[in-house]
């Protein structure tokens, strides 16, 4: 983690060469795939998968993931999963924020807890004026 004028800058990582093997990051970093990647990977902070990108993946597991390319593989997102157009996912997907857009395809079984939807609204209720 980098610190510039006293404010946290997080990493950018941009992957366009083909890789094979496991990734693990235990710290945040921005993480963008863009070309071909088959294996694990595992990160904390932002991951995009980039339109042009082809990833086979056993598991890909981040908090905030966004899917523009192609994914065969489950994905286990601890915060907020969006799926955009063109994307193409096959696999299955938890995480507790789901977004598909039109357009994008979606083939696999989805979990979203509802328990975690329920406790925001016990902490965020509805002021009555």
């Amino acid at each position: 983690m980098l610190k510039r004028n006293g404010k946290r800058e997080e990493t950018f990582i941009n992957i366009e060469a083909s890789m094979t093997g496991n990734l693990k990051f235990n710290s945040p970093v921005n993480l963008k795939i863009s070309g071909k990647f088959e294996g694990e990977l595992e990160t904390e902070g932002t991951l995009i998968i980039g339109e042009e990108a082809d990833v086979k993946a056993k598991i890909i597991k981040g908090e905030n993931i966004t899917v523009l390319g192609t994914v065969k593989g489950d994905i286990v997102c601890s915060k907020r999963l969006q799926i955009f157009a063109p994307a193409k996912v096959t696999g299955n997907i938890q995480a507790p924020i789901l977004v598909v857009n039109e357009g994008a395809m979606l083939k696999g079984h989805c979990q979203v807890p509802i328990k975690d939807v329920k406790s925001e609204f016990k902490k965020h209720p509805e002021k009555k004026e």
